[in-house]
């Protein structure tokens, strides 16, 4: 298959990019800085662009089967950078008539799916303007015209796939998840139809 993957220079977006290619997909991936996606392989197309630039966002999309987002923000500042790239990317989605969307969000983005310890304490403290942006990210997402799917993993950690994990639509089962088992679920989210229109986490068994 041919997938656009958005984030593709992050911790996930390479994972996943990489596992992809190991598939034998076809992979184009966007990001801010060429240079940081590391990977040689004949079936990668890198595009450079920066994250509001329509034209660009829209030539990676054309002709893809499916479109995967693993977005993240750095910085705990106000900021609409999340849900304005979604938005562009849907919008694109629609005029290129592509209509699968995997998307990356987080726990503990409807408030009480992480914990208390994380929902109450960490959150509010130090990550409110990021979650205050996933959230107006899976609005847009929502009232999209894609077969979508907004995935929300638990704590990240950079450990080997396992390929075991816990995939449920209520709260996590454990605190932690590797990338590369995020990365492997969304590309079972490809052709698998489970979970369209649904908001799943995903955790360590």
């Amino acid at each position: 298959m041919k997938i656009a993957v958005f984030g593709a220079s992050g911790r996930t977006g390479l994972l996943l990019t990489f596992q992809a290619l190991n598939m034998g997909h076809e992979v184009t991936a966007y990001a801010r800085r060429a240079d940081k996606i590391t990977i040689s392989h004949r079936n990668i197309r890198i595009v450079q662009g920066e994250l509001s630039d329509y034209e660009k966002i829209k030539e990676t999309i054309s002709g893809q089967d499916v479109i995967m987002c693993t977005l993240g923000i750095d910085k705990n500042k106000p900021s609409t950078i999340l849900s304005d790239a979604t938005r562009l990317m849907l919008q694109a989605m629609e005029e290129c008539g592509v209509k699968r969307f995997i998307c990356m969000s987080s726990a503990g983005v409807q408030g009480n799916d992480a914990g208390f310890w994380f929902g109450k304490i960490i959150m509010p403290l130090f990550l409110k303007h990021v979650f205050e942006d996933k959230k107006r990210q899976i609005e847009v997402i929502r009232q999209s015209r894609a077969d979508w799917v907004i995935i929300r993993p638990v704590g990240l950690t950079e450990s080997p796939k396992t390929g075991r994990y816990q995939v449920n639509e209520g709260l996590p089962t454990s605190r932690s998840i590797p990338r590369a088992d995020v990365a492997d679920f969304m590309l079972k989210l490809m052709t698998d139809k489970k979970y369209d229109f649904k908001m799943p986490t995903i955790s360590s068994t």
